[in-house]
């Protein structure tokens, strides 16, 4: 079967990541529709499922003091109610269109413009927005904490969510469904082993490590019994995508991943240098907080 997230070499698939969180709001329309007018290939999303059982796109477990106001126009003060104890109606009274000034995550994302008002999208409505393009690529990584089960649902009800909504859009063709949380992964490989699977990975030394001997990430998978090789052990559950942190990423392995047919698709890669040489590494995709500026690398070898 033709894995269609490969590329060919020098000509990667530019994923907006959380639309285009550099230039405006994360996960809001205002992000979505400027994917579309600079002509991006693809977006990222991330998404949870409220107390009512509906998929929204999100990314923090807690509603994210550094971008939500109340109703009053208030910054929180400390994170909020997990996305998972809020009904959607409860969540959407927040209004997500602009960083908080005096928040640390602000001052990494000077040129985003507000989009005062945007409110969190339920999946449904960004779907009927992705199915208009039917040449867009399709990235949902749904949101899963292996270290805390109490941040979210279960793995099969997190999947069973997702799979609805796509169900009544007919864009699983181009969605490739990603997660840390591998035990999603295996969740979605029994429910619906034809939705195209994406192994995220991050495997540099701290707190966030995901790959690692008894990690809670990797559902009980081991290295050990692959050799040592990451794109071995992910080859084997029959995945399509290797998603792993850029820096994380040698020529030797992306040569490897490829031999065993995995498209491998990289984050978050922001900085011009760091653009190009992917580009000449030869990866199938790249997730960028700057998707215009990713294009412009690309100049007319990639472009839609």
């Amino acid at each position: 079967m033709v894995n269609i997230f490969r590329r060919p070499a020098g000509q990667p698939l530019v994923y907006g990541h959380r639309g285009a969180r550099g230039v405006l709001p994360e996960n809001t329309q205002a992000g979505f529709d400027y994917l579309r007018a600079i002509g991006a290939h693809g977006v990222e999303i991330d998404v949870q499922v409220t107390a009512d059982g509906v998929p929204v796109v999100i990314h923090d477990p807690l509603i994210p003091m550094q971008l939500a106001r109340t109703v009053a126009g208030a910054w929180l003060d400390a994170p909020g109610p997990k996305i998972s104890d809020l009904t959607v109606a409860e969540l959407r009274a927040y209004d997500v269109g602009r960083l908080n000034p005096a928040h640390p995550y602000g001052a990494r994302y000077p040129q985003q413009r507000p989009a005062d008002g945007a409110r969190v999208p339920v999946l449904a409505e960004f779907l009927d927005w992705a199915a208009q393009d039917s040449a867009l690529y399709i990235n949902i990584e749904i949101k899963s904490f292996a270290d805390r089960d109490d941040l979210g649902a279960a793995p099969d009800v997190l999947v069973r969510a997702v799979l609805d909504a796509l169900g009544h859009h007919g864009v699983a063709k181009t969605c490739l469904i990603s997660s840390f949380d591998w035990r999603v992964l295996s969740a979605l490989r029994k429910i619906a082993p034809d939705i195209a699977r994406g192994y995220l990975s991050y495997e540099q030394a701290g707190e966030d490590c995901t790959i690692f001997d008894g990690a809670p990430w990797m559902d009980g998978l081991r290295l050990a019994d692959y050799a040592g090789s990451l794109p071995r052990l992910i080859a084997a559950q029959g995945a399509h995508c290797w998603c792993p942190y850029f820096q994380d990423l040698t020529p030797q392995r992306l040569a490897e991943a490829h031999d065993l047919g995995l498209a491998v698709n990289v984050w978050t890669v922001n900085a011009q240098p760091d653009m190009v040489a992917l580009i000449k590494m030869g990866v199938d995709g790249v997730i960028t907080d700057y998707p215009a500026a990713m294009l412009q690398e690309l100049g007319g070898r990639g472009g839609r």
